[in-house]
């Protein structure tokens, strides 16, 4: 399990890498205010791929493929630079990006080496069956939640193209609303475990 681990580390990596590559491609329509619905259709697209969220959840995901907990955390920082290296790089590779884009990028590859080893220790304790591992797997759902409000999604001002304010509203609204399910789940199934484990109390004497 430990290598198969690692290759879904580094397939879940390059499938998000190149789907934020992907959702950044903007036609020339686009540019020119011809193709407003496709715009905010990409937008929209970019603004969920490139959240917060999901890029924390990619290491939190690799710190669980690897279970024990020092995997765990090279996983995390593992998935993350393999995602920064395979959108560049790719991005390079396709005229999408020029050569200096590694140098104008690198506080992405340093947050990535920084939170990276506990969003992948995260994923690591999440396997357990106790509060702390409740605790980390509420760590993604909580962050999808925050994230629009924080980033005021939800308030993006009306001097702005309706693409970007439709984009904003759309890709918060699925963010908050997956966050939340996300919480319920975890809480739920950590309630219905509990409940179905036996009553461990001594019974009274008669």
């Amino acid at each position: 399990m430990a290598r198969r681990g690692w290759w879904l580390v580094i397939a879940a990596a390059s499938v998000l890498a190149l789907v934020s590559l992907a959702s950044n491609v903007t036609t020339l329509s686009q540019l020119e205010g011809k193709a407003n619905t496709l715009l905010a259709g990409r937008l929209t697209l970019s603004q969920l791929v490139n959240a917060g969220a999901v890029w924390a959840g990619l290491a939190v995901v690799s710190g669980w493929l690897v279970r024990r907990p020092v995997p765990a955390v090279a996983a995390g920082v593992v998935a993350l630079l393999t995602a920064c290296v395979v959108h560049y790089g790719v991005g390079i590779a396709f005229g999408m990006f020029d050569p200096d884009v590694w140098a104008a990028n690198e506080h992405w590859f340093l947050a990535a080496m920084v939170v990276g080893g506990p969003l992948g220790l995260m994923g690591g304790i999440a396997r357990r069956l106790d509060l702390r591992g409740m605790a980390a797997r509420l760590v993604v759902p909580a962050g999808a939640v925050l994230e629009p409000l924080v980033l005021g999604r939800f308030t993006t001002p009306a001097i702005l193209p309706w693409p970007n304010r439709v984009a904003d509203f759309v890709s918060g609204s699925v963010l908050l609303t997956a966050g939340v399910a996300g919480c319920v789940q975890v809480i739920a199934g950590e309630r219905r475990r509990r409940q179905a484990l036996p009553d461990r109390r001594v019974p009274a004497e008669p």
